[in-house]
């Protein structure tokens, strides 16, 4: 049986942050004897909408570090090691937007082995401010629409509407 290299940090597989935050996405991992290749680090996003392709976001190649392939997070990511030779992968991304919200995968390779772990990110937005009006002539007999809403927020908002003033119940 030979041992091949192992990603050793599987504690946490979802993380949840606010925008304009920081996360580090872990990926650590050990090589066995028998992984003589170069090694090869691998970050990928794959899109929560299917019909977008999964996309290399930073990379570790023959000692160097690649991170101009996705210009949504330029100059916001960045390896948590300067060196990921030694056995940590792991990604920072800064100043977190919405749009960073989907499912990473973090490749390792040195031949033979191959390792891969998902990571799913979901980026919090915190509501903006709620706008409401009313639609309809305010006449007795006549119907009425109050409406809410909000431009921005995740989780999506949920309202609760509730009379303060005045006795009678509501249909």
């Amino acid at each position: 049986l030979t041992r091949s290299l192992s990603i050793t940090s599987v504690d946490q597989s979802m993380f949840e942050k606010a925008q304009g935050e920081k996360v580090t996405l872990p990926c650590t991992f050990v090589l066995s004897e028998e992984d003589e290749g170069p090694l090869d680090i691998e970050w990928v996003l794959i899109p929560a909408d299917n019909q977008k392709k999964e996309q290399i976001i930073i990379m570790y190649a023959v000692d160097r570090i690649y991170n101009h392939y996705y210009a949504a997070m330029t100059g916001r990511m960045q390896f948590t090691n300067r060196d990921p030779r030694s056995g940590d992968g792991s990604l920072d991304i800064l100043n977190l937007k919405s749009a960073d919200t989907g499912t990473y995968q973090c490749k390792v390779k040195k031949a033979p082995g191959v390792q891969s772990q998902k990571i799913q990110l979901t980026v919090l937005v915190k509501p903006a401010r709620t706008k409401c009006s009313i639609e309809g002539s305010q006449e007795i007999g006549k119907d009425v629409t109050l409406k809410c809403a909000s431009q921005e927020g995740s989780p999506l908002l949920s309202y609760d509407w509730r009379r303060v003033s005045g006795t009678q119940e509501l249909p």
